[in-house]
């Protein structure tokens, strides 16, 4: 073993057999058995980047991800200055501005009836829509804050393209898992390249096969002319 083969969550020698996860690093078999972050499926555990926290809802966290976790209504705003101006450079264009609300999972999914990181909620009245409430899921790092944030504003702009209200959920949520996928490639970093896997593979039939079908067809083409596309016809 060489100098410095130690496990990243407990800090002790790994000895001759050892593990290794989905981020490249080495471990104990011991803590590779232990609690998972919630957020990015890391083992948790020591006093390092893996420092295991516990929410007061009992998710389990990684120090990693609890570095810059949107917990608190002030942190929404960092990461929607982020988010909205990228957004809006590629053309996407929401029916009017609504404060982006910070809820409890069990919150959210009282209002969802389902689970769910974020919920939008659309007014249609005399051929014209409006957001009337955006909310996203506390807890979360700022990287996949910012992953749900990008899928909630794109039901917004999905709100004043052709379709509107009679889309089908398949193409509904494949587009906005889409436009949640531009940002995560803005971002970059190894989150964010988990969080992009995690797209791509989930089984999901409506999210995850809308989002294969919609990249597929996207064909690789640059987000503003997809959404030109999008805004034009409503659909790729």
């Amino acid at each position: 073993m060489a100098a410095g083969d130690v496990c990243v969550v407990c800090g002790n020698g790994l000895g001759f057999s050892w593990a290794v996860d989905h981020f490249g690093e080495s471990m104990c078999h011991a803590c590779s058995r232990g609690a998972r972050c919630w957020s990015c499926s890391a083992a948790t555990g020591g006093s390092g980047a893996r420092a295991r926290s516990v929410l007061d809802d009992g998710r389990t966290r990684c120090g990693r991800c609890s570095a810059w976790a949107v917990d608190r209504q002030s942190d929404v705003g960092a990461v929607v200055s982020l988010v909205r101006p990228l957004l809006h450079s590629y053309g996407i264009r929401l029916p009017n501005r609504v404060r982006v609300e910070l809820t409890s999972p069990d919150q959210l999914g009282r209002h969802a009836g389902t689970s769910v990181h974020g919920l939008t909620s659309v007014v249609r009245s005399g051929g014209t829509s409006q957001v009337a409430r955006m909310r996203v899921m506390s807890g979360m790092p700022a990287t996949q804050f910012g992953q749900v944030l990008a899928h909630e504003m794109g039901h917004a702009w999905l709100a004043l393209c052709p379709g509107a209200g009679i889309r089908s959920a398949r193409d509904e949520e494949g587009l906005c898992e889409l436009v949640a996928s531009w940002w995560l490639r803005h971002r970059g970093g190894r989150l964010a390249r988990y969080y992009l896997d995690n797209l791509s593979s989930n089984p999901d039939p409506v999210y995850g096969d809308g989002y294969r079908e919609v990249e597929r067809r996207a064909s690789a083409r640059p987000p503003h002319e997809i959404v030109k596309l999008v805004t034009a016809t409503g659909r790729i």
